[in-house]
């Protein structure tokens, strides 16, 4: 097995050294906002923060990202969300995209991929606090920008829809909807340094 996985790494490396522009790091600013009929969307504000990632095209213009973001909000209705405050919202994502060159300086990107998000409030009534979490099919797109003579340093932005599945069991079949599935819609602006 080991032997498989060294040859699989091996011709993957080997892939990666024949094109230029194959690594990058991006560091963007986002917001979350839930969309639709559902507990994220009545029950907080948009979410604000921050995200990190790193990508590589692994064949032609095909790739694989990993992604990190942060974000920030507070209680809109505590009808629905509950008596808890400061929510933040974690999403780890592993996308998968294509990336289009449409001109020497501008490219564009679809991504679909999947994600873990969590959702951790403060409580006055427990120490730990309250967590919520669950996995998202993520789809989106990046329109891209070099800012730089040497195409290393760019500019990026972009929409993303993550749909949100949860696991909660509740008798009331509308309720367990309401609470076990959200659609959260994502901007972000950015940079990415290609290595």
């Amino acid at each position: 097995m080991r032997k498989y996985i060294f040859v699989l790494l091996f011709v993957s490396g080997y892939l990666c050294a024949q094109q230029q522009n194959k690594f990058s790091f991006e560091l963007q600013g986002n917001t979350f906002f839930g969309i639709g009929n559902n507990f994220i969307a009545d029950g907080l504000k948009p979410f604000t923060g921050f995200g990190f990632g790193l990508s590589g095209k692994l064949y032609n213009n095909l790739g694989l990202s990993i992604e990190f973001h942060r974000g920030f909000s507070d209680v809109k209705d505590v009808s629905v969300f509950g008596d808890l405050h400061s929510p933040t919202l974690t999403s780890l994502d592993i996308v998968a995209f294509y990336r289009y060159q449409a001109t020497e300086k501008f490219e564009l990107e679809g991504n679909i991929g999947a994600g873990s998000i969590q959702i951790n409030s403060k409580s006055n009534y427990r120490s730990n606090g309250f967590q919520e979490g669950g996995t998202a099919f993520i789809i989106g797109a990046k329109g891209i920008y070099s800012i730089t003579k040497n195409n290393s340093l760019y500019v990026l932005g972009g929409p993303r829809l993550y749909f949100l599945s949860t696991l909660t069991e509740m008798d009331n079949a509308a309720a367990d909807q309401y609470y076990s599935k959200a659609t959260l819609f994502n901007f972000s602006l950015g940079l990415r340094l290609y290595f």
